[in-house]
């Protein structure tokens, strides 16, 4: 399996705070059969200034931490991009794409879809940038009508739910959205957005309702093959 979405850089937001607990949580994630997990740190976190040597930096640490005790798990760097910042850091040419460079993890602010939204998503086609949304589950917008999410797939974007969303770990109605849009065929792939090693219990209980809605081939693709689409990289063993 491949995660598109996970915060297991150290000590730089509100993911693990040293370099023996991201290994750890790699450790638990090859476990639950991830081959391939993207650290995907908050941008920005805490402040305006974004300090993307510092991210690349504590992922090479990580890597080779990671890959000295588990030679066969994929460690790459990605970003989950506050909306907010993406027209300027786009201006730059500084968003950090996932391998396949064109696609980017994006996240919304949790009060709701940003403003000038439909904007935002032109200037992204122009710039031949496809949005990766995480967590669409968790916003209000689609809380309340899950057809919000049809004014992005008509732009393109992919749509991930995080497993834990889907296993009740966020919100009753967080998971009755995630749900409803992976029943509807909404979901591109499912992601971890894990935090620390205590949520990979909710991440397994997430692919077992996963495989439950879809069943296991859809539940694959979900976890696999998607992802690997998206991410640009070679796809490994199934769920």
């Amino acid at each position: 399996m491949i995660d598109l979405h996970c915060h297991i850089l150290p000590g730089i937001d509100d993911g693990p705070e040293g370099l023996h607990d991201s290994v750890a949580m790699a450790r638990g994630l090859k476990e639950a059969g991830f081959q391939h997990v993207f650290a995907t740190p908050h941008l920005p976190w805490g402040s305006a200034t974004v300090d993307i040597a510092d991210f690349r930096t504590r992922a090479e640490l990580l890597i080779d931490a990671v890959s000295s005790e588990e030679p066969d798990f994929g460690l790459s760097l990605a970003a989950e991009h506050f909306s907010d910042l993406v027209p300027e850091l786009l201006s730059q040419d500084s968003l950090i794409c996932y391998p396949r460079g064109d696609t980017f993890l994006m996240e919304f602010p949790l009060s709701g879809y940003p403003p000038r939204l439909q904007d935002l998503l032109f200037m992204l086609q122009v710039k031949k940038k496809i949005p990766v949304i995480a967590h669409i589950e968790r916003y209000p917008d689609v809380q309340q009508d899950p057809s919000a999410v049809e004014q992005l797939k008509e732009r393109g974007c992919y749509l991930l739910v995080n497993l834990s969303g889907l296993a009740g770990a966020w919100s009753k109605a967080a998971q009755k959205t995630a749900v409803e849009l992976v029943k509807a065929g909404q979901i591109d792939a499912a992601t971890t957005d894990l935090h620390n090693f205590e949520g990979l219990e909710d991440v397994k209980e997430g692919i077992r309702v996963l495989t439950e809605l879809v069943g296991a081939k859809v539940a694959t693709d979900m976890l696999e093959a998607t992802p690997a689409e998206i991410a640009g990289i070679k796809p490994g063993k199934g769920v």
